[in-house]
């Protein structure tokens, strides 16, 4: 799976528009109305959780990449604070994707044990890593510089 922050709820938006076999406004409403199928509001739940995480992480590099500049050099206690910031807020990220997920994959296997038609739900499969393992590259790009 790419990184970044489009791809990231791209990847899961279009994994529940295909389990789901609905976009999610209409899966959305569906909820609100309680006309839901099992497991569509634990998926939007926790995917506004993935949707919140990555808006935090976003703010979180935007202000580490502010905070280290275009000097190359030794990174200052207040760098490497907003550096732990970008980890911490990865690891928030990661949590609710491999839940989400996890979730996912169970929809699919409740309803290919259903015997659900193959052009359902139960065909779909994620094939990617819920959630990319390397450092985002305009980060890395970044630090590598100051690492120095």
């Amino acid at each position: 799976m790419p990184d970044g922050e489009q791809d990231v709820l791209e990847f899961f938006a279009q994994n529940i528009e295909a389990t789901f076999q609905q976009t999610l406004p209409d899966l959305e409403r569906e909820h609100n109305q309680g006309h839901s199928r099992p497991g569509t509001g634990a998926a939007l739940r926790w995917y506004g959780r993935l949707s919140a995480a990555q808006h935090r992480l976003r703010q979180a590099e935007d202000e580490l990449v502010v905070a280290l500049g275009a000097e190359p050099g030794q990174l200052n206690p207040r760098q490497w604070e907003l550096a732990h910031r970008v980890n911490t807020a990865v690891v928030e990220r990661d949590v609710p994707a491999v839940i989400l997920k996890a979730l996912l994959d169970t929809v699919i296997a409740d309803a290919a044990e259903r015997g659900a038609p193959q052009n359902t739900a139960a065909s779909f499969r994620i094939q990617a890593p819920a959630v990319a393992v390397a450092r985002p590259h305009r980060i890395s790009t970044a630090v590598q510089g100051r690492a120095r």
